[in-house]
């Protein structure tokens, strides 16, 4: 390996549980780190000289000027441009171009920031729910009278959940188009979309030339009445025959939009006819699944941010590992008045704890990353957590309860999550 090549990091995920392990892979693949963002520096301990901010208003030809120029003079040379965020692809996708990188392509991020674009590219292949797109609240009461209730209302530039709304009879249309300031582009666009009855998942995968590869599915559950995840597992407890099917939903999918090279996730709910998708992004998703839970469930044989660094800078794609343990993420209510480095503290005892940490989020909510070899266990130990945070169960049966799909049979346990059943 070169001793005098670097990887630029362009935004900054809000928790370093997931920053950190990105530039953790790029400096033990022997690559110098930069990072460049529209957010605070000053907390990464990275030298002044490695570092820099940047607007999303710049040219990207602007940003890659400043970014070649920094490297040179610190003898280094770009090999790799990455992105944490959604709202970061495009720029990094330029910003790669214009250094001579791989990466997405340009026209490819595009479509991945805009899920009406992805919903056209996906149309061919029977991938999409029901829906409509408009830029009005007029278009959005027309597609709620077309299709009935309940729907799902969603911005047409945003990722991970942010400005969706479950509509009922009680939305205003009215009100609800004041979301549309939260797209990442000056826009009014959004989509109304069926709200798919399923079992929600994501694929997390990177792609070279034409060849597509698979690191995990994972299982996801949302917290009761809301579009917000609360756990994510690893692997997935899908049966052989539907994971089959949710590869195959998710290469064409990575193909339709045009993904040709780099990291990327696809979200989607197993229905009873199948996987349906939910938005595919150009780089890995986030929920612990590519820094933590890929990792602890293979036992280190399959690292997600090591292998994106190799593709994009070697062309290097990594053989599917296989899973050795269950992980599971799941984000648990702390207290307001809670001390909160003595409840981390008695979260981090509990013998299936690998992660307990403070965790970014509108709730007051810690996250935990625990393993175990045996899946039926976890919901049992998720709840034992729980406890400890000093909450006790508000759900005791009935409504809200939580199910994860354990060795293919559903077991109920009375803590949030509730997803969606296959």
């Amino acid at each position: 390996m070169s001793p005098d090549r670097c990887v630029l990091h362009l935004g900054l995920r809000r928790s370093p549980l997931e920053w950190r392990p990105e530039i953790d892979a790029a400096a033990q693949l022997g690559h110098a780190v930069y990072v460049h963002s529209d957010t605070g520096l000053g907390h990464l301990g990275l030298p002044d000289d490695r570092i820099a901010a940047f607007t999303r208003t710049e040219p990207a030809e602007d940003v890659a000027a400043r970014a070649l120029r920094q490297a040179q003079d610190g003898g280094h040379r770009p090999v790799a441009v990455l992105c944490w965020g959604d709202r970061y692809v495009d720029i990094a996708a330029r910003v790669s171009q214009a250094l001579g990188l791989r990466g997405p392509s340009v026209t490819a991020a595009a479509v991945c920031l805009d899920k009406a674009a992805q919903r056209r590219a996906l149309e061919p292949h029977g991938l999409n729910p029901r829906r409509r797109t408009g830029t009005t609240a007029e278009e959005l009461r027309a597609a709620v009278g077309e299709f009935g209730l309940p729907l799902i209302f969603k911005l047409a530039h945003s990722s991970g959940g942010r400005g969706s709304v479950v509509l009922d009879t009680d939305t205003e249309p009215d009100e609800l188009m004041k979301l549309t300031s939260l797209n990442y582009e000056d826009s009014d666009a959004f989509l109304v979309e069926e709200l798919v009855d399923g079992s929600e998942h994501s694929v997390s995968g990177l792609v070279h030339g034409n060849e597509v590869v698979i690191l995990a599915v994972s299982d996801k559950y949302l917290a009761p009445g809301e579009l917000r995840t609360t756990t994510t597992v690893v692997p997935s407890a899908l049966t052989a025959d539907q994971l089959e099917r949710v590869h195959e939903a998710a290469e064409r999918a990575v193909r339709a939009v045009g993904i040709e090279t780099g990291g990327f996730h696809v979200d989607l709910r197993y229905a009873a006819e199948g996987p349906v998708v939910l938005e595919i992004g150009a780089r890995l998703g986030g929920d612990l699944i590519n820094s933590h839970l890929v990792p602890l469930a293979t036992d280190g044989a399959a690292d997600p941010y090591r292998s994106l660094v190799e593709a994009l800078a070697d062309g290097e794609l990594p053989r599917p590992a296989p899973f050795v343990t269950t992980a599971a993420m799941h984000l648990l209510p702390a207290p307001a008045d809670a001390d909160l480095p003595a409840l981390l503290s008695r979260l981090a005892e509990h013998p299936a704890v690998r992660v307990a940490a403070e965790w970014p989020s509108p709730e007051d909510e810690v996250v935990v990353v625990v393993t175990a070899q045996d899946p039926d266990t976890i919901p049992a130990i998720l709840e034992d957590l729980r406890r400890r945070t000093g909450r006790q169960s508000p759900l005791t049966g009935g409504e809200g309860e939580i199910l994860l799909r354990t060795g293919g049979e559903p077991a109920v346990i009375s803590c949030p999550p509730a997803p969606q059943s296959v």
